[in-house]
């Protein structure tokens, strides 16, 4: 009978030792079924925060170019021929030599208005020269080789051309 009670005791295959696994085994499949889930979980939640992100950085981008334009656009109208060209449009002069006053209260310089320079001279427009054809009754037409109308025959001066209607 000793190597009956010992094929009892020692039996891996029995009906005890079945029983007693399947709470582990079903322990360890929950616990890998779980942290499966949870990285997948963690995965869509990485790569939502990664398309938030670049969203966020397009935004950012144009922004910035945004603020470039602006700050191209206010050192244009900042620089000192911009500003000069804007005041004269407001009928500003330019103030001349400056007077200061001392602490002690005297005026330093002599102060003087300030006077507008002389208006530019205006382009003066001188009209060119253009062939016309006049015509004149009874079908003969004058072509002029200039625009202006010729008040007789000179030397220099240009000549009308007669064309009878033949």
């Amino acid at each position: 009978m000793i190597g009956a009670q010992a094929g009892r005791r020692g039996s891996p295959g029995g009906p005890g030792a079945t029983a007693a696994r399947t709470p582990f085994v079903v322990l360890i499949v929950t616990l890998l079924a779980g942290g499966l889930i949870s990285l997948l979980l963690l995965n869509s939640a990485v790569n939502q925060d990664s398309f938030k992100l670049n969203k966020l950085q397009k935004e950012t981008t144009g922004y910035t170019d945004e603020q470039q334009e602006l700050q191209q656009e206010v050192d244009g109208l900042s620089a000192p021929g911009a500003l000069e060209q804007r005041a004269r449009q407001l009928g500003m002069v330019p103030g001349g030599a400056p007077a200061f006053l001392a602490p002690t209260g005297g005026v330093h310089g002599s102060p003087e208005p300030a006077t507008a320079p002389p208006a530019p001279p205006s382009p003066t427009h001188t009209p060119t020269p253009t062939p016309t054809q006049n015509p004149t009754p009874g079908g003969a037409s004058v072509t002029l080789s200039t625009g202006a109308t010729p008040a007789g025959p000179s030397a220099g001066s240009p000549t009308p051309t007669s064309t009878l209607g033949r």
